[in-house]
């Protein structure tokens, strides 16, 4: 049966609809290269050029600070990947040369700034810690000295005070406190009388000696 016969008088026109919608399906038919050719282009993966970013303070991977004053690790990456120094002029005078720097390398500048800054910590401790010792040493040592000062004092008042006497704080020697001269002596009054202290605080035997000669009468002993 031909196509006519089948579709009746209809069949011209139903021909010419199927054969113009073939025509319009092929000619709109899209390639894979006309789609990527009508795409937005997609960056390429640059992971294997890393770039510097706001930096990770839980995985930046850089060095443990000592002193917690020297944790700016963080810091100088966030400057070195922006160039903002979040208020401290520093930066710029010190690190304004890397900024824009790649990861590897603003790392290694972090630990670097992190441990110049302990090392700097570190020695300005030891030095603090070396005055403080040396001011604690002075102070002992001179605690000592009034010490010692203090018992040679006390064993002078005693000493003196045994044969009768009383430390002279001017001249630093038991004085005699007899009045006049009761040997009758000339020359021997007991004003000029005398004696010597040790070291130690104890009469000097010698001086005592030549003192009861001189002056007699003038200590009790």
């Amino acid at each position: 049966m031909g196509v006519s016969a089948r579709f009746g008088a209809k069949a011209p026109g139903f021909l010419a609809c199927t054969v113009l919608v073939m025509v319009v399906m092929t000619s709109c038919s899209i390639t894979p290269a006309a789609v990527s050719s009508s795409m937005p282009a997609v960056p390429a993966n640059t992971s294997s050029a890393p770039t510097l970013k706001a930096p990770d303070p839980a995985g930046s991977g850089l060095v443990t600070p000592v002193h917690a004053r020297c944790d700016v690790g963080n810091k100088v990456l966030h400057y070195l990947a922006t160039g903002d120094n979040g208020g401290d002029p520093q930066l710029d005078v010190v690190l304004s040369k890397d900024v824009g720097v790649s990861a590897p390398q603003a790392r290694a500048i972090a630990d670097q700034e992190i441990q110049q800054c302990d090392a700097a910590m570190s020695k300005q401790e030891a030095s603090q810690a070396s005055a403080a010792a040396a001011a604690a040493a002075a102070a002992s040592a001179a605690a000592e000295a009034q010490q010692q000062k203090a018992a040679i004092q006390a064993t002078q008042t005693k000493s003196c005070a045994a044969i009768g006497g009383k430390v002279d704080p001017d001249w630093g020697w038991c004085a005699s406190t007899v009045p006049g001269n009761p040997s009758g002596k000339p020359g021997s009054d007991c004003k000029y009388a005398n004696v010597a202290f040790n070291s130690d605080g104890t009469l000097a035997t010698w001086s005592y000696s030549t003192t009861k000669d001189f002056y007699p009468g003038c200590f009790q002993l």
